[in-house]
Order: structure tokens, then sequence, then C-alpha cells
């Protein structure tokens, strides 16, 4: 059986989680109180070639945001996420962690990072940016 997009998103959540000083949500909250990092619903650009049978390659983005009220921490928070190796680096949960997400998906890969800077969420700042995460799956 297929996974569902909404199964991979809290998966995810859940090895963001793990990051020791990271809130990992399975879903972009209403209120994000830093530094967190959640999965977006991903763009499908053609179901029929993304989610044939077999297996399915699915980029999903995964949104980091630290706290801008202090900028240096702030960017210097983030630094941590975006690294390639350390306790706090993203890519590592998640290429190091249990690449299946506990059984659910086949493999993943952490692709890129794209800084966003200063974002504004509401009436607050933040500095942050987007991962983008392959999630290879078995289809229907």
């Amino acid at each position: 059986m297929a996974t569902s997009i909404g199964d991979i998103m809290a998966a995810l959540g859940t090895r963001l989680n793990a990051i020791d000083g990271l809130r990992g949500y399975g879903y972009a909250p209403d209120n994000p109180s830093p530094p967190c990092a959640f999965p977006l619903v991903p763009d499908i650009g053609s179901y029929r070639e993304a989610m044939k049978r077999g297996t399915y390659v699915i980029p999903f983005q995964v949104a980091v945001l630290t706290g801008a009220q202090l900028d240096r921490t702030g960017q210097k928070s983030l630094a941590g996420f975006v690294s390639q190796t350390g306790t706090a680096s993203v890519r590592v949960a998640l290429e190091d962690g249990d690449k299946t997400l506990g059984g659910i998906v086949n493999d993943l890969v952490v692709d890129s990072f794209t800084s966003r800077g200063l974002e504004e969420v509401g009436l607050v700042g933040y500095y942050g940016g987007l991962f983008t995460v392959r999630v290879i799956a078995t289809g229907v």
C-alpha cells in the first residue's frame, strides 16, 4: 500500500524533532515557535509520473525558522541547522538517521538548501530557509 503524503510529513516532523533544540512539526504551524522546522505539502508535477506503480519520488520542502530578535544568534542557529555535519544538522538528522522514516518510505536524500534570509510570518520576524528533501516511496 502506498504511503500517504500526510504520513510522510508527520514522519519528517518526528525526525526533525530529534534535533536537540529544534521543534519539529509534521505540518506548517499557525504560530511557529523558533527554532523550528516543518515539511510543506509538496508540489506534484504529474500524478501519472510521480505516483505510478512501483516506486515514486516526491521532492518535499522543509522549512527552518530561527528567531530574529538578535540577528547574530538567529543566523548562527540557522547556520548550525544547515551545516553538513554536527548535532544540529538537518541533513544528519534526516540522512544519517532512519532514512526509511520508520519503514514508511524506501529512502530519502537531502538535495539542497535555499536561504530565505529574514522572513516575516504574521508580525514576527525569522531567519529561515528551505531544504529540498527527495523522498522515494512505494506506489500502488
